[in-house]
């Protein structure tokens, strides 16, 4: 998910050039190889173009620990490029793909949603308006709901998966001045993240963080949850803090089926509790690094889909290891090289798990069936 580009000063367990990482699945130190013999078992499906040269090129420089199985799954085609967002539904995969678009839309382009099946090959595709940034799909009717421009000029379009044109939602101003980033289905419930905020004279982000969406028709009206300088927790120190979410970004939820918001320039996890509700409670964890898409693994084992717009390619990583192991993404711009790592929610370090990766942008977790 994309971000304002902000720089954080960074934190990791050891040092990212290491060539001894530790695997998210054990405590133990291991040597990683990089896993470009798999290039070979890469076959394109239609709408995908890469030769047997260019997969290998494609899998070359990534690293992960052994026993670990890297697979280029599926690159983006001729009319669309820099994937981003990536989720399932039903037995299906969609990315959204930004193309080369502005983030606020000012250059009137436009972005491509692919609908693919497991084994990567291409159902239908979707245009949208502007820079497509957040990517969701409806638990309830299955329709997936896609964000744009996060900078300002915020667009929301609705694919349903049986039509071939996007239903556009009118979006009022919004009240924090920048754009709308990921949505998060939860408990009957949609949030979305309030991105790029203006900021007050002293850095301050006194706006809505975090909004509820709700769509009537063909419009949406959005009550805020969270304020960006709400009071919270910090869970490392076990202090009440204020917040300051300059950088609003993704979303997940975690195993508690809480929402969790990842604000990505502040290099945190924000943990909301009963969202909305009377007795809603605010936790921050600080994150030794800026992070983007972050999931919570659903069982001892299954599938890591990432998505490197830098690569313009979508990879999968067979793993298995704890329930609950927590995966996150490094940005290429957060003042590191981009790499998948684990974060210890005890004290926010983040352990880089496989390197290499050039701008990983989307990460999702598929357990094994």
């Amino acid at each position: 998910m994309g971000h304002r580009g902000k720089q954080r000063g960074i934190v990791v367990a050891g040092s990212i050039a290491i060539a001894a990482l530790t695997a998210g699945c054990s405590s133990s130190t291991t040597t990683a190889t990089p896993l470009s013999s798999n290039a070979a078992a890469f076959s394109p499906a239609p709408g995908q173009f890469a030769t047997s040269t260019q997969s290998a090129e494609l899998l070359n420089h990534l690293v992960a620990p052994p026993g670990w199985t890297l697979t280029l799954w599926a690159v983006g085609g001729g009319k669309y490029s820099n994937p981003d967002s990536i989720e399932k539904d039903g037995s299906n995969i969609w990315v959204g793909y930004q193309n080369v678009t502005a983030k606020d839309g000012s250059d009137g382009k436009t972005s491509t949603i692919v609908e693919y099946t497991t084994s990567g090959t291409v159902v239908r595709t979707w245009t949208v308006p502007g820079h497509t940034d957040g990517l969701r799909i409806d638990p309830a009717t299955h329709k997936a709901w896609v964000t744009s421009n996060e900078d300002g000029n915020p667009a929301l379009n609705i694919i349903d998966p049986a039509s071939a044109t996007p239903q556009s939602i009118t979006l009022s101003p919004t009240a924090h001045g920048g754009g709308y980033d990921d949505l998060a289905f939860v408990g009957g419930s949609t949030y979305i993240a309030c991105s790029n905020p203006t900021l007050d004279a002293n850095g301050n982000n006194v706006f809505p963080a975090v909004d509820k969406i709700t769509v009537t028709g063909n419009s949406a009206t959005v009550r805020p949850v969270l304020m960006g300088n709400a009071a919270a927790t910090d869970t490392v120190a076990n202090a009440p803090v204020t917040l300051n979410l300059t950088d609003p970004d993704s979303f997940t939820t975690d195993p508690n089926g809480n929402v969790v918001l990842v604000s990505q320039g502040d290099s945190a996890l924000i943990t909301i509790s009963n969202p909305g509700a009377a007795n809603q409670a605010v936790t921050k964890t600080p994150i030794g690094n800026q992070e983007d898409d972050t999931v919570w693994t659903t069982a001892n084992s299954g599938t890591l889909f990432v998505t490197d717009a830098g690569k313009n390619a979508v990879y999968t990583i067979k793993w298995s290891g704890p329930k609950g192991t927590v995966f996150t993404e490094a940005p290429n711009d957060s003042g590191v090289v981009g790499f998948i790592g684990t974060i210890d929610l005890k004290t926010g370090f983040i352990t880089p798990v496989s390197t290499g990766w050039v701008k990983p942008t989307g990460l999702l977790f598929v357990p094994a069936s």
